[in-house]
């Protein structure tokens, strides 16, 4: 018989002419895909120029709250105690958001600040249409 073998049959040896073709094109295929794989060379980051400089307030503004209820923008006292809509705070605000509207605004309460207060600083920053919020340490 032709392709002999060294037994039966049934028996066929081990045929390793169809296990090369398979590795092979595994490794065509792994070659292929290699070369396409795209590289991140450049980040897409706008950096702010010279355009841009005057567009935006360079420092965020700072309100701080403390602990008995007195509120702060950028370190100069705004508003009475009592005040719960805090309308010289919601002027300020408002005047400068005008002006820049990317301005930052950084919220920092004292850790024994009433709630309530901190809720109408909130309050008079969604008045003033505030963009950039955030609460500081």
């Amino acid at each position: 018989m032709a392709g002999g073998g060294g037994g039966g049959e049934g028996e066929f040896g081990l045929q390793i002419a169809p296990m090369l073709d398979v590795m092979f094109v595994l490794l065509m295929f792994f070659m292929v895909m290699a070369g396409k794989q795209v590289k991140e060379a450049e980040l897409g980051v706008n950096v702010p120029g010279a355009s841009q400089a005057s567009s935006t307030a360079k420092t965020p503004v700072t309100i701080r709250v403390g602990p008995d209820g007195v509120v702060t923008f950028n370190d100069s006292p705004v508003d009475n105690r009592n005040d719960a809509d805090m309308p010289k705070l919601r002027a300020r605000l408002q005047a400068l958001i005008e002006a820049f509207a990317e301005q930052s605004v950084i919220i920092r309460p004292n850790d024994k600040a009433p709630y309530q207060r901190v809720i109408d600083v909130l309050n008079a920053c969604g008045a003033a249409r505030v963009k950039n919020l955030t609460f500081g340490g």
